[in-house]
């Protein structure tokens, strides 16, 4: 993706001044999904989505490995 940071800028943009109060994670991912959405080129569109959700699903089991880690650091 040649535009990473233009990207990265506007979804924080956006993610930081929704609309609404509430909503849950399909809102964020919709509101990713908008902003990607223009960036991805129309040929390419499966497997950068494909890369994105793998991204995605890499950060979340990072995220609960390290919660483990911690967890079993402390109780040492």
């Amino acid at each position: 993706m040649s535009d990473f940071l233009t990207v990265c800028k506007e979804i924080s943009e956006r993610l930081s001044t929704l609309p609404y109060d509430n909503g849950d994670s399909s809102d964020i991912g919709n509101e990713i999904g908008i902003v990607l959405g223009v960036y991805f080129s129309e040929g390419s569109f499966g497997w950068e989505k494909d890369d994105f959700i793998s991204g995605l699903n890499h950060g979340i089991d990072l995220k609960k490995y390290q919660d483990e880690f911690d967890k079993d650091k402390n109780n040492l």
